[in-house]
């Protein structure tokens, strides 16, 4: 179903098709102006208006904002106005204007002195790529995501962009560290953090529907990340079982930061999970939606051997829009690797 009727095409078997250029390659990608045949399918008269709205925000040197951010002449403004009057052919003069003023700026080097001056990169821009990849691999089979069965440790859930930009700054999660997504779905946090934080990026998935979306938005992730002009970090995405898989558990072993959406897995899950902390590095954090040390526990003699004692913990809250499965806010757990009050109590013992 086309998005505008008032074109030459109107009659036309085929909707119009239109090139848009990204700032950081030459080759564009093209869309079709369409308008989705389902409520949450793709539009990509939203995708192109966004896209050229992100770029204006985070590409272009401030002498040629203007060309974008002109209330009368702007190119952010002639979208907003053909799609108020519903007109294909204003918008892909806009469209022609825009790939015009992208290449003349990527080819005079503007663009690229531009991002030499960017040293991270904002939610919104990360959150438009993330956006783009999944809605190109995962939304489509988004259905076969759901096939899990509940009371396992096999339950489908997404941590949102936002909530897990907000665990990277509690973490303090750098560059030049490696993180480690335990149960990673389709890879939306792994891809995150080698994108928000341009760090070693690990995940390990078991379900098999969940493993097969997760390499396609890996392989359209590295492809985006060229079209935007951007380096992230490695990505290692990794089939089963994170308890046993090898190349995971060598990572663990290295982890800066450790996140473990562990919302729905059972007891057992959690309690195996627990012994991996005794391999972990000193000051690894452990990031989960339950706490791996019961509320209230104090290290004492009877307990002295257990992994917990390893951990300190500070609990924190995140709000609505957080996670995929409610829009209700929650707490959430940050544990340290921190060997200092159990060898303090054990030195306590011994000198009774």
């Amino acid at each position: 179903m086309r998005a505008f009727d008032d074109g030459a095409d109107a009659g036309a078997a085929e909707p119009v098709t239109v090139r848009l250029q990204y700032p950081g390659a030459s080759q564009g990608e093209k869309y079709q102006l369409v308008a989705p045949r389902e409520k949450d399918g793709f539009k990509p008269l939203d995708d192109i208006v966004h896209l050229v709205d992100i770029v204006s925000q985070n590409y272009i040197p401030e002498e040629h904002v203007h060309l974008f951010n002109d209330e009368a002449t702007g190119i952010n403004r002639r979208f907003r106005r053909a799609l108020a009057h519903a007109s294909q052919s204003e918008f892909t003069e806009a469209i022609d204007e825009y790939n015009t003023t992208i290449t003349r700026l990527r080819a005079d080097g503007s663009i690229a002195k531009h991002l030499d001056t960017i040293h991270s990169l904002p939610l919104p821009l990360v959150e438009r790529i993330l956006t783009q990849t999944y809605a190109r691999t995962v939304s489509p089979r988004v259905e076969s995501l759901r096939q899990y069965e509940n009371g396992t440790d096999n339950v489908y859930g997404e941590l949102l962009p936002r909530f897990i930009s907000e665990i990277f700054k509690q973490t303090k999660l750098k560059s030049n560290q490696v993180f480690v997504d335990l149960g990673s779905g389709v890879g939306n946090v792994v891809l995150q953090a080698a994108l928000e934080i341009g760090c070693e990026s690990w995940g390990c998935e078991m379900m098999q529907n969940a493993c097969d979306v997760a390499e396609l938005q890996g392989r359209e992730f590295e492809a985006r990340c060229r079209l935007w002009g951007l380096a992230p970090g490695t990505v290692r995405l990794m089939r089963g079982c994170f308890l046993t898989q090898e190349s995971i558990i060598k990572a663990l072993h290295r982890a800066d930061v450790v996140l473990i959406n562990n919302q729905a897995f059972t007891p057992q899950l959690n309690n195996s999970i627990i012994n991996h902390f005794l391999d972990m590095k000193e000051g690894c954090q452990i990031v989960s939606l339950k706490s791996f040390v019961p509320a209230g526990h104090r290290i004492q003699a009877r307990n002295l051997n257990s992994p917990v004692n390893l951990l300190s913990v500070r609990q924190k809250n995140y709000w609505s829009g957080s996670v995929s499965w409610t829009d209700a806010g929650g707490t959430y757990f940050i544990a340290t690797k921190d060997s200092s009050r159990l060898k303090a109590f054990a030195e306590g013992m011994l000198n009774e």
